[in-house]
């Protein structure tokens, strides 16, 4: 009888540099947006289509994770882990090789399709890989990583693009050099228990949890939504404050960011707690560091609440995804997470235009924090009687 594999230090490197691919398709761009404008600015409308170019990856995320996540319960893992990561890459390279807008923004097309099914076959592969213990460490990992990297990552981009403009896009072929890691160190999990119990015709065939996975999607939508205020909103807030200078939007950004990995480490503090209770933490976190800062009671309080909302933030992907997984039957892992992630970058894509609804009425975007921050505290506040109760019901 042989022994089933067990994964180890390389199979949690491939999940932690899975993750950090989201974070690539956008940063990595960030310094040569206004080039792009110059660049092409022979195209109708590219001021609003240069920042697009950023964000089309997260809406293919959005459209394609669902039939990412069948795909890999029905085929495998590994397969699509080798073909889409370098789809990803080769997706992210090839701007650099053409000149026309329309071959450039195909390239970021392919790759958010290629992004769409490696978030979800990684999703899948850490609850395959980890059992909760281990799972939870290597999300900390995950989360204590990006920071650093998206750093790095900035700094490179925007180094190579004052030697060429569309040199960045040559920092995609590191994806390349994942795929070729990943097929050396990723294995396809021993998944024969999980299908055994879903052959057509046994007793024991299961149904996909429909009624789960939807509260689930619109859980995960909900937050992605409130996540992304700060995360797309918080320069434009500055200004609103006075802050006009770019270098210093820049640093104080920085500063507040070094609440993300401290948020991660708290992640691994509570994630033996209920899930009603780190959702209190998270939202807790995240409504108290809004509301600070949409009442502007200085720029120091601002950034001392910016750093308790990145607190909050650091935890969010860490808390959504072991949830997620701890709540799916094994069987659906796959399509899970795929749908998981179709909601989250949904939630992404969504944000701006809630945003600008709820301005609307508020007045300010300085008062739009405020609200939405809370809507947080609302939310935690249910979170924690939900717990209460929980742990007032006598054990049976």
């Amino acid at each position: 009888m042989n022994t089933p594999r067990r994964a180890g230090i390389a199979q949690g490197l491939v999940i932690i540099l899975i993750g950090l691919l989201p974070m690539m398709a956008i940063v990595t761009l960030m310094p040569i947006v206004p080039a792009l404008v110059k660049n092409f600015q022979h195209v109708q409308g590219i001021q609003t289509l240069a920042p697009l170019v950023l964000s089309a990856p997260g809406l293919c995320v959005a459209l394609f994770s669902p039939f990412a996540g069948t795909l890999t319960d029905r085929i495998g893992r590994r397969r699509l882990l080798l073909i889409f990561t370098t789809l990803y890459g080769l997706g992210g390279v090839l701007p650099y090789f053409v000149t026309s807008f329309e071959a450039l923004f195909a390239g970021r097309l392919l790759l958010g399709v290629g992004e769409a099914f490696i978030l979800t076959v990684g999703n899948a592969l850490l609850g395959d890989y980890f059992e909760k213990e281990e799972r939870a460490k290597w999300l900390m990992w995950q989360s204590l990583t990006g920071p650093a990297a998206g750093v790095f990552l900035v700094t490179t981009s925007g180094r190579l693009s004052m030697l060429e403009w569309n040199l960045p896009f040559l920092i995609y072929g590191l994806a390349l050099l994942l795929a070729v890691f990943a097929f050396f160190t990723a294995y396809e999990p021993d998944r024969s228990g999980q299908q055994a119990v879903n052959e057509p015709g046994t007793a024991t065939m299961m149904a996909f949890p429909s009624g789960l996975m939807v509260r689930i999607a619109a859980s995960t939508f909900a937050l992605s939504a409130l996540y992304f205020v700060y995360t797309l909103q918080f320069s434009l807030a500055l200004d609103e404050m006075g802050v006009k200078k770019g270098s210093e939007l820049g640093n104080y950004t920085a500063v507040a960011s070094i609440g993300v990995p401290v948020g991660a480490l708290l992640f691994k503090l509570v994630s033996k707690r209920s899930n009603a209770a780190q959702f209190t933490v998270v939202f807790s976190l995240l409504g108290l560091g809004m509301v600070g800062i949409g009442l502007n009671l200085g720029l120091e309080p601002a950034i001392a609440c910016a750093f308790v909302q990145q607190l909050g933030a650091g935890m969010v992907i860490p808390v959504l995804i072991s949830w997620s997984l701890r709540e799916l039957p094994e069987r659906f892992r796959g399509r899970g997470m795929g749908w998981w992630c179709s909601a989250f970058f949904l939630g992404q894509f969504v944000s701006p235009f809630f945003v600008t609804f709820v301005r609307g009425w508020a007045g300010s975007l300085l008062n739009t924090f405020v609200v939405c921050g809370l809507i947080c505290i609302v939310i935690a506040l249910s979170q924690g009687l939900s717990h209460r109760r929980a742990m007032l019901v006598p054990a049976r």
